[in-house]
């Protein structure tokens, strides 16, 4: 199994985050790259399939109608575009993160480092956080289904407002149920920024680590040599028509 460290998976996901905020698309395709690449060796196929068709027909939609005067509605359409391109690589990365990432291994990783209780705890809750809201909402979402209401059926179609309280009032109220129960799990197990905990979970680099590593300074490199270069070439543009 391509097992990553929690280490690695953190400075993965803050490489990818700051390189694709701020890098043209080609570069945020590269960072897309690895936690899809990784998702598959988790066999999530239909997952990052999904995922990589929705971002692909984004990217190039942008890229191909961002210069062309499409109107009101298009503009709409073209920054929807620009949005989805720029957050799912982004949404990718912390899906992996969090689907494949233990508690004890963070807090492990996040030990090793001497990072303070105080930044790690909330991390920690995050982690649990997320993926439980998923599952409840997907139970929420199997529930209605069993009872006759789906999200494009005649009932919502006629009455868009009924997803409102049929799916977010039972969200939010499982989220607040959620919220208390990590909350009294992390009290029950001694978690509290004064106190120093033992971790039984067996971490450590291995190669795989170092080829994520690797790949993303190269990326990461790459991007900024490129925005540097660019830039000596506009000024010295401008110096010279100056």
């Amino acid at each position: 199994m391509f097992t990553l460290d929690s280490r690695t998976k953190l400075f993965l996901a803050v490489v990818a985050n700051s390189v694709i905020l701020s890098a043209p698309i080609a570069y945020s395709a590269l960072m897309f790259a690895v936690p899809a690449v990784l998702l598959l060796f988790e066999r999530k196929w239909r997952f990052v399939l999904i995922f990589f068709s929705v971002y692909l027909t984004a990217a190039l939609g942008f890229e191909h109608l961002k210069t062309m005067d499409v109107g009101r509605v298009g503009t709409l359409g073209v920054s929807t575009m620009m949005i989805v391109s720029r957050m799912m690589p982004i949404g990718i990365v912390l899906y992996y993160v969090m689907q494949t990432t233990k508690v004890n291994e963070f807090m492990a990783g996040m030990s090793r480092m001497h990072v303070p209780n105080k930044l790690t705890i909330p991390l920690t809750v995050m982690i649990r956080f997320f993926p439980t809201v998923f599952d409840e909402a997907r139970a929420i979402g199997h529930a209605m289904r069993m009872r006759g209401i789906r999200l494009f059926s005649l009932r919502t179609l006629r009455n868009p407002f009924s997803i409102l309280e049929y799916r977010l009032v039972p969200l939010l109220v499982s989220i607040t149920k959620i919220g208390d129960e990590l909350s009294i799990a992390a009290v029950t197990r001694g978690l509290s920024p004064e106190t120093k905990r033992t971790c039984v979970a067996t971490i450590g680099f291995h190669v795989q680590d170092l080829i994520v590593f690797v790949y993303c300074i190269f990326v990461a490199t790459c991007f900024v040599i490129a925005s540097r270069a660019k830039q000596s070439i506009i000024d010295i543009i401008s110096a010279l028509f100056s």
